[in-house]
């Protein structure tokens, strides 16, 4: 059985602190994590965060998953050191080159500060269910286009070393409000609280899957939704992240996908029904999923006892497991490591190109939500 220091890098933690404290420092210890999601605000100052992430990374055994959700926008939490950068949806409006200019801008502070993950780009596409600020972060409603657009933010972090995330395969334009109408009674009381996106499989392939199709050959991760799609999982309705016919039928065999799925939002019970924790981690897992990122020291550790459990007990197979551990390894050789230092000069100097590319646009579309 897999030691269970080994099991917890299928899992990584969501920080919503911001500074270096003798409990964290013990919880990494302990419990090492594949990664951490820094949740805005970031520390207080740029180089405060680079000294955050450093003795993050120093005090995990190996190289870490640094990880923070920056697009631009108004949710840009890049904006507590750096002039505002506009929305995914003003660069695409003003063409492919400002994408690929902000996502080199977006690069190139995430990598000074130390960061080596992204959980961008958002590949959505926008809807009349998206609303006004999600339909901010979206490059538009064209697959096409978002597919360009996905394509050119990308080559502006991967200059930068910058691992990114592709969100939320098999896309989440075509999800509206919690809704379980349509469905069988059982299935409408099972999971009341699931969002559910009623689109058909020719129609999820032609339009919401297309920016996938396209990219997924250069995403190193994916992060798969949390919400359920009646064309795959009628029936029992369930999130994409715990369905084997989403996660392990279409993004693993029919797309061939290679990299990492991400799962989120777990500890919801809209999300996972009925199971509890542990058991959704073990679902999650099985259906093709390698890293679950969750919110706190118990419920990482719910998931990684649940883990071994399973091991022992065969409801998870070892050679499931040592697939995602081998996909977590070839994915860390990627990442670099924060130095701690974030030289004064160097990030003045990003600063001025951030500043003369948002004099480019309009004041609202630097404060569209």
């Amino acid at each position: 059985m897999k030691a269970l220091r080994d099991l917890s890098q299928l899992l990584m933690l969501r920080l919503e602190e911001n500074r270096w404290t003798a409990s964290l420092e013990r919880l990494l210890r302990n419990s090492p994590p594949g990664g951490v999601l820094i949740s805005a605000p970031l520390p207080r100052s740029a180089e405060l965060t680079g000294e955050f992430l450093h003795k993050i990374a120093r005090t995990l055994s190996r190289p870490p998953f640094l990880a923070v959700r920056e697009e631009g926008g108004a949710k840009d939490p890049l904006r507590e050191f750096f002039p505002r950068l506009p929305s995914p949806r003003a660069a695409g409006e003003k063409g492919l080159a400002a994408v690929a200019r902000l996502g080199e801008l977006v690069g190139a502070a995430l990598s000074l500060l130390g960061f080596n993950t992204n959980f961008a780009p958002l590949l959505d596409l926008s809807t009349p269910f998206t609303g006004k600020a999600l339909g901010a972060r979206t490059f538009g409603s064209d697959p096409e286009q978002v597919s360009q657009c996905g394509d050119a933010f990308l080559r502006g972090l991967e200059r930068h070393k910058i691992l990114a995330c592709g969100k939320h395969f098999p896309g989440g334009g075509s999800v509206p409000a919690q809704t379980s109408r349509g469905l069988p009674s059982d299935a409408r009381r099972a999971q009341e609280g699931l969002a559910i996106s009623g689109k058909s499989m020719a129609a999820l392939w032609r339009e919401d899957l297309l920016p996938y199709r396209r990219l997924l050959p250069r995403l190193p991760m994916v992060l798969v939704s949390e919400a359920a799609y009646k064309a795959y999982d009628f029936d029992q309705p369930r999130a994409a992240s715990l369905s084997a016919l989403v996660v392990g039928g279409l993004l693993r065999v029919k797309l061939g996908y290679r990299g990492l799925a991400l799962a989120y939002n777990l500890e919801s019970k809209d999300v996972r029904g009925a199971l509890d924790l542990g058991d959704a981690a073990i679902q999650s897992l099985n259906a093709g999923c390698d890293v679950l990122i969750l919110d706190n020291e118990r419920s990482f550790e719910v998931a990684r006892r649940a883990f071994g459990a399973a091991l022992e007990s065969a409801k998870l197979s070892r050679q499931r497991v040592e697939e995602s551990l081998e996909r977590i390894r070839v994915t860390q050789k990627r990442l670099a490591l924060p130095t701690g230092k974030v030289p004064r000069r160097a990030r003045d100097e990003l600063a001025r190109r951030f500043e003369s590319f948002s004099r480019e646009f309009r004041p609202e579309e630097l404060k569209i939500a």
